[in-house]
């Protein structure tokens, strides 16, 4: 696997108490790759996860600082994890070294928190299965039990999910998100920002269109177009009012 993207320094905080082990320690000498990840939600957990796995499994990586988020936070959930510091401008300006990973699921929104912030270099789980030659955009998450086989390239901030599959030769742009149990055949083309939902199939070969979006469980047999969202088996177009 080849990733792109720098690592920057991150100036040390206050130290924080009952802070997990793999979360950055602010009271030692920063390293070059300390993240935060935008969005304190559910995703932004999941990103974290991926992050202390590897610290589990004993792999290099970004050091978790903690999450930035502008709206509500249940911060008994990020407990576990890594705590909040604040909006993302005040976090970011804060911090203004950090890197950053999207913890936010749909592409377009991930894009407006993130594209201005330095990305992290790639985060993949160690359960996963990332072929020599796969080409991983900077910032781009790569979930629990993914496989991804060989000659595939990301655009940046790609989030691929638990159990996900993309197949030989396939393009994912900027922002794609691919949910859990997704099959991508091989050289398939996902333009930036789509979306493709949980246990979709898509024919080898198709291009899904940018801010398109494959419904869940839907069988995509031919191009979807850009915007358009399709359901079902074989997919079709989701119209205003259905």
């Amino acid at each position: 696997m080849r990733g792109c993207g720098k690592h920057h320094a991150i100036p040390p905080l206050p130290h924080t108490t009952h802070r997990p082990e793999w979360v950055c320690d602010h009271g030692t000498v920063h390293t070059p790759n300390h993240v935060i990840i935008v969005g304190a939600g559910g995703h932004g957990r999941e990103v974290a996860h991926v992050l202390r796995a590897r610290h589990r499994a004993g792999l290099a990586g970004p050091v978790l600082v903690g999450f930035a988020d502008d709206g509500a936070v249940d911060e008994t959930l990020l407990a576990p994890f890594a705590p909040h510091l604040g909006a993302i401008a005040t976090a970011t300006e804060r911090h203004p070294n950090a890197v950053v990973l999207g913890g936010v699921g749909n592409g377009r929104l991930r894009r407006r928190l993130v594209d201005a912030l330095p990305p992290a270099s790639p985060a993949v789980h160690p359960s996963a299965d990332v072929g020599d030659d796969v080409e991983l955009g900077a910032g781009t998450v790569v979930c629990s039990h993914v496989s991804v086989t060989t000659n595939v390239v990301t655009g940046r901030h790609v989030h691929l999910s638990r159990g996900a599959a993309i197949g030989h030769d396939a393009v994912l742009g900027d922002y794609v998100s691919v949910m859990p149990l997704a099959a991508v055949s091989g050289g398939v083309y996902l333009d930036e920002e789509a979306f493709v939902g949980t246990g979709a199939l898509i024919r080898q070969g198709v291009r899904v269109g940018a801010g398109a979006v494959v419904g869940m469980g839907a069988v995509v047999l031919e191009d979807v177009p850009p915007g358009v969202t399709v359901v079902g088996n074989p997919a079709r177009e989701l119209r205003a009012g259905e």
